[in-house]
């Protein structure tokens, strides 16, 4: 396998005229080890092709977007891809984000793989669905619990998940009331990459994660109300459903919320297996200058950043990009934690 040893093939969504945008892609990408094939961005969608409610959807931005990522989702099925990991290319992600990558293995193979020595039975309870006797999440530790060993992906086999929602502004853990989605919880305890908890922005999210657990947590569980398309995988059988589900049977908001109602089961869409993580491994960069310039989707306003800026990544790979360059390994960490000087 390619990219990350874990993932069959990488994409990144990138506007031909963003130039700026590949540069600094294209960078971070080489000094993690990030092998990546870029899909143009589309900017003009002609009414024709969009399915049934597609025309009230005014928004060039929100149309073009949806249309770059359903061409990501054909070309997954037209070069049956077994599984893929799909960037928005403003997108930013630790130095370290292959060790990273490994922990999140393991939290997700706790939530979708059997128990070690089974073949039916599952660590959560939940898992595949809650039951009428299923009101409260019981959680799991990487580095105590441990289950059956996956054969097709290390994520957990690849009939368990659809999709691993990995780069996004905003999460939140299933409620107990909800009897379609699993509750159960895979934590990453003393996660040194994990911001202190008041600097970590939920942004679109809730506070659960920084209310409940102790300082330098992560949390994989599955989706529930996730925002922005920033970084996903996803597998080939979830392709063809996103596929059909989005570019044909109907439009009906912008592809984040459309991703958001797959995964949660709503708007008349079949449920399917998404599973994220609190924090994010992948976050949106804000580099120098007017936020207005960094998007291609909608009106960002007029703010203006001083510095180069990622939520709750702490060796961003794109903030450090003056100290990868010139092999200086003093990394920059904008979240260092109480007493610690910023680099």
């Amino acid at each position: 396998m390619a990219a990350l040893g874990q993932f069959q093939h990488i994409f990144a969504i990138n506007l031909p005229l963003r130039t700026d945008h590949r540069d600094q892609f294209s960078l971070a990408a080489h000094f993690t080890g990030l092998r990546v094939e870029y899909v143009d961005g589309v900017t003009e969608v002609d009414e024709r092709g969009l399915p049934p409610g597609g025309e009230e959807i005014k928004s060039k931005g929100v149309r073009g977007s949806w249309r770059a990522h359903m061409n990501v989702l054909r070309m997954i099925v037209e070069q049956n891809i077994t599984t893929a990991l799909v960037f928005e290319d403003d997108t930013d992600w630790d130095i370290r984000i292959k060790s990273q990558m490994q922990d999140f293995a393991r939290a997700s193979r706790l939530l979708t793989q059997t128990r070690r020595g089974t073949t039916d039975q599952f660590l959560d309870p939940t898992f595949p669905r809650p039951t009428e006797n299923s009101h409260e999440f019981q959680e799991f530790d990487i580095t105590t619990d441990s289950t059956t060993t996956p054969t097709t992906s290390p994520f957990g086999d690849l009939d368990r998940w659809d999709l691993l929602w990995l780069g996004h502004c905003g999460n939140k853990f299933p409620p107990a009331n909800n009897k379609k989605t699993p509750l159960g919880r895979a934590v990453i305890y003393d996660d040194e990459t994990v911001p202190e908890k008041q600097r970590i922005d939920p942004q679109f999210g809730d506070k659960q994660l920084v209310q409940q657990y102790p300082e330098h947590t992560r949390v994989v569980a599955r989706a529930h109300e996730t925002t922005c398309t920033l970084a996903y995988a996803i597998t080939l059988p979830a392709a063809r459903r996103f596929l059909y589900e989005l570019a044909m049977v109907k439009m009906t908001a912008a592809t984040d919320i459309m991703f958001r109602d797959i995964c949660d089961g709503l708007a008349d869409r079949p449920i399917q297996a998404c599973f994220s993580v609190q924090p994010e491994l992948f976050q949106m960069h804000r580099p120098v200058g007017r936020i207005s310039k960094q998007t291609d989707i909608g009106d960002a306003g007029g703010a203006y950043f001083d510095t180069a800026y990622t939520a709750n990544i702490r060796w961003s790979t794109r903030v450090n990009f003056p100290k990868l360059v010139y092999g200086d390994t003093s990394y920059t960490d904008p979240f260092p934690d109480r007493g610690t000087k910023v680099g």
